[in-house]
């Protein structure tokens, strides 16, 4: 997969709840499973609909959501993301995508590096779901990404002038106060940073040891967490990163997230960034704004091609 889809509304990529494991394959549906999608053979039942639902209905607080909408609004807006998961799924198979067993490997593996060892666990008891459906629902994101993917996004280009257009327009986006380009270790046990840290004070090399220890989500970089400003971390990693000298290492700093090293490797004083410094960002984003207004158009020209029944009065 050569792309990672923009976030488009709330869509289909909703990470935990949306992707059902289960939407039926059948013709015919018992009078105990009450049909409340239907996208040419592909059936998802009331009771499917309930139990993907329900681990939102949780977290509703006195019949609310946390946006002040009803249980029944929240229902059937989940509704029209299940109908958007299902059309977008159903063209899965007309291009005859799959997600293969590797790709899958290496997504569980880059999101567990984002929680330490007890939190990605805790999350699967948060959810009441095991790892598996976990997983199983992962794969169906996967494949709902490499959809829009495929149809849309592999077709956008962004022209140079459109870069420039977009730089131009957002000028106060590239004013920016002193920052630090600062390499990260991060470690859940602080006998382990301890360890570490002995190992870099003797020189070794700290993207080596980032790429084999650390658990934050740039060790695959080294460790490198590109240019920050202050602000752009929480106050228990800014203070002593801003403190820090240039190609000095940090002592091991405690937070909630475990124990941090770093070592500051360039600094750049307050300024206006080069264009030349966020093209690849700035691509990005008018590669997002098109695919938003490609997005629905798409969706719609696909909802014609297929049969599709939807029982909304069974879900409120």
């Amino acid at each position: 997969m050569s792309y990672r889809i923009p976030k488009i509304r709330t869509m289909v990529v909703l990470f935990l709840f949306l992707l059902a494991s289960g939407c039926s394959d059948r013709s015919e549906i018992g009078v105990h499973s009450q049909t409340v999608i239907r996208v040419d053979d592909h059936v998802l039942t009331l009771t499917e609909f309930n139990e993907f639902f329900e681990p939102l209905e949780m977290s509703c607080a006195n019949g609310k959501t946390d946006d002040g909408s009803s249980v029944r609004e929240a229902r059937l807006r989940f509704l029209l993301q299940l109908i958007e998961e299902m059309i977008i799924l159903r063209r899965a198979e007309e291009l005859d995508l799959h997600v293969s067993s590797r790709e899958l490997e290496e997504a569980v593996a880059n999101i567990q590096g984002d929680y330490s060892e007890n939190g990605f666990e805790a999350m699967f008891l948060k959810q009441a779901i095991s790892f598996e459906t976990w997983q199983e629902r992962l794969k169906k994101q996967m494949l709902v990404e490499e959809v829009i993917n495929k149809d849309l996004l592999e077709q956008i280009s962004v022209k140079p002038a459109e870069i420039r257009n977009y730089y131009d327009k957002h000028n106060e986006e590239w004013t920016h106060g002193n920052q630090v380009r600062a390499l990260h270790i991060l470690l859940p046990k602080k006998e382990e940073a301890d360890l570490v840290l002995k190992r870099l004070k003797k020189g070794e090399d700290f993207a080596t040891l980032a790429r084999q220890y650390s658990t934050a989500p740039e060790s695959e970089k080294g460790g490198d967490m590109g240019y920050v400003a202050r602000g752009d971390l929480p106050q228990c990693l800014e203070s002593p990163l801003f403190t820090l000298k240039k190609d000095k290492l940090s002592r091991v700093i405690k937070t909630p997230y475990g124990y941090h090293i770093f070592k500051v490797v360039e600094t750049r004083k307050a300024g206006k960034s080069k264009m030349d410094d966020w093209v690849e960002e700035i691509r990005e984003r008018v590669r997002k704004d098109k695919l938003e207004i490609a997005y629905g158009p798409w969706l719609a020209k696909l909802r014609s091609r297929y049969r599709i029944t939807v029982n909304e009065e069974a879900v409120q």
